[in-house]
């Protein structure tokens, strides 16, 4: 699975990409059957309905709630976050947050919507401290210290271990 995760996160608090002219966001290959990663999303899947109650009636230290959908074409699956996030209908709806490299058709900023049960991670910020963020934060741990060092100097959240 392809899982577009940028280290600057420079526009967007938890998963925009890098935009400056001429920058590749960074994309992390993970293997299918990685089995910390198959634990993030696991996870995410059963604790999702901590996400919605957020959303739903977000405190005033909670912004920037997002989803990540698996886009499916054939047999490519790419993760993409999910910006400006809602929940009617009993699905999300939220706006793609990264730049699809195999998901053909497919833009940033495109709307579309994703049921609960089918989301592969949520998160949001919380006085400053990332909650959810599963598998950013198996992806995290898995730098080296140099590169979650480079990392952190970026972000505008602190990743803790749980959440």
């Amino acid at each position: 699975m392809a899982c577009a995760v940028n280290a600057a996160w420079a526009d967007h608090t938890v998963a925009r990409e890098d935009l400056r002219p001429g920058a590749e966001p960074q994309v992390y290959m993970v293997v299918q059957h990685n089995t910390a990663m198959r634990r993030a999303v696991h996870q995410a899947r059963r604790t999702v309905g901590v996400f919605i109650n957020a959303l739903s009636h977000p405190s005033s230290g909670q912004y920037d709630f997002e989803v990540k959908k698996p886009f499916r074409q054939g047999d490519v699956v790419e993760h993409m976050w999910l910006s400006k996030v809602t929940f009617r209908g009993n699905r999300f709806h939220g706006y793609v947050d990264n730049r699809p490299r195999k998901i053909k058709g497919l833009k940033m900023g495109d709307r579309v919507s994703v049921n609960p049960n089918e989301i592969s991670d949520w998160a949001f910020v919380e006085n400053g401290r990332l909650v959810g963020g599963y598998t950013i934060r198996v992806l995290y741990f898995e730098l080296s210290s140099k590169e979650r060092a480079a990392m952190e100097k970026v972000l505008r959240f602190r990743i803790g271990r749980h959440s």
